[in-house]
């Protein structure tokens, strides 16, 4: 079997198990992936090359949760994944191509909560399964996985918002989005390194060489506002997981809105997704002619 037509057996085969597992998100994958891929066809070909690579990494990204699942013995609720799909949407397609980002003052809020969200669920399943390894000398607790989970999380949080820095910064980009506000607080005026309150700015006046002055209302605040309550919104993202987290720990399992959201442990070899109906069994039978292998 040749790299290629493995790749395509591979891809067909969890098709089949992505639809044997869960009929409403399968269908709620295909719909988004053929929306995105349109979506990406219009922009290239009306040169909105950035928009254009966005989409194609949104299709990329909606691949994630099932890779994801195999390669670390993980099981998503279908209601996770639905969470995940939609965030990915949210970000790419949504809050990038179509500038729901500028347009919507609460886009990225809501972004960054979903994120801190997801990512505790995904390091959580992550550290759960891999400290239970046999060969491993320690064991740890669920309580130190979930508090693990929030801090790796947080730090990756961190690294996005280092990120936004640097392209403000050195790229010139505006990332950590500008603010206007009509007071703060400084020690720059007092010798005596006392802060000193500004209260009820009404407007500043920016002089620029060769250029006109620039009038805004309020002062303006360079990203610092941006960057904590973007943190603080991931933050609060990571607690309400961990909460569900906790609810579903002290019921063992049994706490039906948790279990919706809690990722579990499942050896998908051993326990394959069920791959008999109908249009499963299609996607198993087209990517055995296309490779000639008699694996369903």
């Amino acid at each position: 079997m040749s790299l290629t037509s493995n790749g395509i057996y591979r891809f067909n085969r969890l098709l089949a198990e992505q639809y044997g597992k869960s009929k409403i998100v399968f269908y709620l994958y295909t719909a988004l992936r053929l929306f995105t891929i349109v979506l990406m066809v219009i922009c290239a070909a009306k040169g909105y090359w950035l928009k254009s690579a966005q989409c194609f990494m949104a299709l990329f990204f909606y691949w994630t949760p099932a890779i994801w699942e195999r390669k670390h013995n993980t099981d998503f609720p279908p209601v996770f994944e639905v969470i995940i799909l939609l965030f990915i949407t949210a970000f790419f397609t949504v809050g990038e191509v179509f500038n729901f980002m500028g347009i919507v003052s609460w886009w990225d809020t809501m972004l960054h909560t979903l994120y801190g969200f997801i990512f505790t669920a995904f390091f959580f399943s992550f550290l759960e399964i891999y400290t239970k390894d046999k060969e491993l000398k320690f064991k740890v607790s669920p309580f130190y996985s979930c508090c693990s989970a929030a801090g790796m999380t947080m730090l990756f949080g961190t690294f996005w918002e280092y990120f936004e820095f640097f392209a403000d910064q050195v790229l010139k980009k505006d990332m950590q989005k500008d603010r206007r506000v009509d007071h703060f607080s400084t020690t720059f005026f007092d010798d005596t390194n006392v802060p000193v309150e500004i209260n009820n700015i009404t407007s500043t006046v920016i002089n620029v060489k060769d250029g006109d002055p620039i009038i805004l209302n309020g002062y303006l605040d360079i990203g610092i506002l941006d960057t904590m309550k973007d943190s603080l919104v991931a933050f609060a993202g990571v607690v309400v997981f961990c909460i569900f987290l906790i609810l579903f720990l002290k019921s063992k399992g049994k706490n039906k809105v948790a279990a919706t959201l809690v990722p579990g442990y499942r050896d998908w070899k051993e326990e394959p997704a069920e791959t008999q109906a109908a249009l499963a069994k299609w996607f198993i039978n087209l990517g055995n002619r296309k490779t000639g292998s008699n694996d369903g």
